[in-house]
């Protein structure tokens, strides 16, 4: 059965790759740079760290789904849950999103732009590495769409819990940091989309 939250869902995922595989052209010719290729725990540490600029979130261990999160991804600079609790880097990874494609063109503008702060992303404090992002994230950065493809997954990961399947606020630590309470087996008493939202009415019945 297609509910209105899994058909949102559907759309949020859909959107994402969308966005994704718009920024696809402006990654022809990138590999992944030589540091992410020798060593691929850090290709996850490093998407992990860009989540949690996005979003930032409390120190944790393990994602919403279970996930080990990397010790060095999550500098706790927020006491709440952030995108990567919300399995941010799963969903970089899930094949309906096309991010693994875009990952070596992002990473590779990702480790050029954070070079000149004086070491890779990963191993910037949180103001080094917020710079790095208002910078590949400018509006006159032309690769910006690689950055914003990026910084589009963790943002789907906390708003949408795109990946917990039962989407309630006991479940999905992103709905709970916003105040949503998530689907409900028999609705919420006294709430429907079918009421009316306000009595009143304009002279001529319309809002304008």
């Amino acid at each position: 059965m297609l509910t209105r939250r899994n058909l949102l869902a559907r759309a949020a995922r859909t959107g994402l790759a969308a966005t994704i595989a718009g920024a696809l052209p402006l990654a022809e010719g990138f590999d992944l740079p030589a540091a992410f290729a020798a060593d691929l725990s850090l290709t996850d540490a490093t998407l992990q760290a860009f989540a949690d600029t996005m979003i930032p979130g409390r120190k944790a261990t393990k994602t919403d789904l279970g996930n080990d999160i990397d010790s060095r991804a999550i500098l706790g600079v927020d006491k709440l849950p952030g995108a990567v609790e919300t399995d941010a880097l799963a969903l970089y990874h899930h094949p309906l999103t096309g991010f693994d494609s875009l990952a070596p063109a992002f990473l590779a503008h990702l480790s050029a732009e954070s070079l000149p702060h004086g070491n890779d992303f990963l191993s910037l404090d949180f103001a080094g590495r917020t710079a790095v992002c208002l910078a590949g994230l400018a509006f006159d950065n032309p690769d910006r769409l690689v950055w914003e493809a990026a910084a589009a997954v963790p943002f789907t990961a906390f708003c949408a819990a795109a990946l917990v399947e039962a989407q309630t606020a006991a479940k999905a630590s992103g709905y709970r940091v916003m105040g949503l309470p998530g689907v409900a087996p028999h609705g919420y008493k006294g709430f429907s989309y079918g009421r009316a939202l306000s009595r009143e009415r304009t002279k001529k019945g319309y809002l304008a």
